[in-house]
């Protein structure tokens, strides 16, 4: 009776060594292969009946061996085990998903190896769960932060719009992307994903409140960029509902799932332990969390984007991220307010955000910059301020979404520009630029 044939295909000596040194590996022809296109040559040479190959094979990756063999139907029916010591959950389903029959972490003894070969052979090999790493100590996920005596408040964990930003240049006003947290009495509730969330999510300390709402403006990059590494999607004791506007191709749940490839992130939407929900937010839309409701309106950017009316017992706040107020217009305030036409266009959004006691919105471009970036989605200081003209309650206006170009010495300078445009025009509001870990009381 011929003997099986076993092809492994593994750069380590030790490994090669202890296997040859077994007795039971006089029961199968074995020959070894050291790189991916020696292993290639091998199994057209030797055609084995059953494949061990090393994750990091070099000159050709193992997953990439495993999917040339499995797609070639004259070498589809050998079995492939694939071994690896990066005991990595990405690795596994990537083995699995292409057809490995078997993934042997490493180190293992040659009892093992050879009992996987046997269980193969006798069309008794099953997978087994990958082997989790031993757990030496427990560390808490959530942290207690301090805020004071302060109880209700809107915090700022993220003001930066189009992409995050470090160094010495953006040390006062932070350089996380869109992230805005909303505590009041049992209300706990998010507005956006941006970078910054990663911060809250490691000192976020919810006491018995085991779900989170996270509001979307939209799907851009810088306002979902930090969902990954928001530590509550990793905890089984959590749901974590994410509402977002109905997109004009994917729906938000297929965009996270494409974003979480295992090309761009090891972990994969459905293998977070957390209960995820996806819904879906349309314009005007009301949503009741108690003793605060959101309520909803498109925005002036591309894409299907909404700006958010916080509302609680005790204020009224606007929160408008990303919107091209009075769009392509290089006029003056006065030019702005005494047009009937242009407000008409914009009158719906004037209207939703007339009522709010304080306006976060942003003002991303001074008037020279916006005169090259119109239809970017974005507003100039003058078309802001004149927004913030028309609302008949505003009393105080928090600008977010600073421009990632822009330096700590460049937003100081546009707080001057702004109050002094606030004082020429007469509008008697509190101005605010808001930075990364601003707490404003509710």
């Amino acid at each position: 009776m011929s003997k099986k044939k076993i092809l492994i295909a593994d750069t380590s000596s030790i490994t090669l060594r202890e296997i040859f040194k077994s007795d039971e590996a006089k029961n199968y022809e074995i020959e070894t292969a050291s790189s991916g296109p020696e292993c290639l040559e091998k199994v057209e040479s030797m055609r084995p009946d059953l494949i061990f190959i090393e994750l990091l094979l070099p000159k050709i990756h193992g997953i990439e061996l495993l999917k040339i063999l499995k797609t070639d139907p004259s070498y589809a029916k050998i079995g492939v085990v694939m071994t690896s010591s990066l005991r990595m959950q990405q690795n596994y389903n990537a083995a699995v998903e292409f057809g490995a029959c078997y993934f042997l972490c490493k180190p293992f003894s040659n009892q093992t190896f050879f009992a996987v070969a046997k269980k193969f052979f006798e069309q008794t090999l099953s997978l087994d769960p990958l082997e989790p790493f031993e757990k030496k100590f427990d560390v808490p996920v959530f942290f207690e932060r301090a805020h004071g005596t302060m109880k209700n408040y809107l915090k700022f964990w993220g003001t930066r719009g189009s992409s995050p930003v470090s160094g010495s240049k953006y040390l006062q006003f932070g350089g996380n992307t869109c992230c805005l947290e909303i505590n009041y009495e049992d209300c706990f509730l998010i507005i956006d994903a941006g970078s910054g969330i990663r911060e809250l999510g490691e000192h976020l300390h919810i006491g018995d409140r085991k779900k989170i709402s996270i509001l979307l403006g939209h799907t851009h990059w810088d306002h979902i960029i930090g969902f990954p590494f928001f530590t509550p999607v990793y905890d089984e004791d959590f749901e974590v509902e994410i509402y977002s506007p109905i997109g004009y191709q994917k729906e938000a749940e297929t965009l996270f799932n494409d974003m979480l490839a295992y090309g761009y992130f090891p972990i994969r939407l459905d293998e977070m332990k957390a209960s995820l929900s996806f819904k879906e937010l349309r314009d005007r839309a009301v949503l009741d969390f108690g003793q605060v409701k959101i309520e909803c309106h498109y925005a002036s950017h591309p894409g299907p984007t909404l700006c958010f009316k916080i509302r609680t017992p005790t204020k009224t706040i606007g929160y408008v991220s990303d919107n091209e107020i009075f769009c392509g217009f290089h006029g003056t305030i006065e030019q702005i307010v005494s047009n009937p036409f242009l407000l008409s266009e914009y009158k719906s959004l004037i209207d939703f955000l007339d009522e709010c006691d304080v306006v976060v919105h942003e003002a991303q471009y001074f008037n020279k910059e916006y005169s090259l970036k119109c239809g970017w989605g974005h507003s100039s200081i003058t078309n802001a301020t004149a927004l913030i003209k028309l609302l008949k309650n505003c009393k105080e206006w928090i600008v977010t979404h600073h421009d990632p170009r822009h330096s700590d010495e460049d937003l100081i300078e546009k707080t001057q520009v702004q109050e002094k445009l606030l004082a020429e025009e007469n509008i008697h509001v509190k101005l605010k630029m808001a930075y990364d870990g601003l707490c404003y009381p509710l």
